[in-house]
């Protein structure tokens, strides 16, 4: 099965860290709301097909773009 999504951590200087690659969306979306929990990091869902940014999330705010 082909990964579609990057989860991507932004680090302190605003540079863009890859944490994990995920089937789905869904997926996604449970795995950054775990990381948010554990950590005061930002964090975006990568589409990779199209190369874009489609889920933000930072503390308990995640949103679907």
């Amino acid at each position: 099965m082909k990964t579609l999504f990057y989860i991507l951590r932004k680090d302190g200087n605003g540079i863009f860290r890859w944490v994990e690659a995920v089937n789905d969306v869904d997926t996604a979306e449970t795995r950054v709301r775990q990381l948010c929990a554990e950590s005061q990091n930002e964090f975006v869902v990568f589409r990779n097909i199209d190369l874009r940014v489609v889920a933000m999330a930072s503390e308990n705010t995640y949103k679907r773009l």
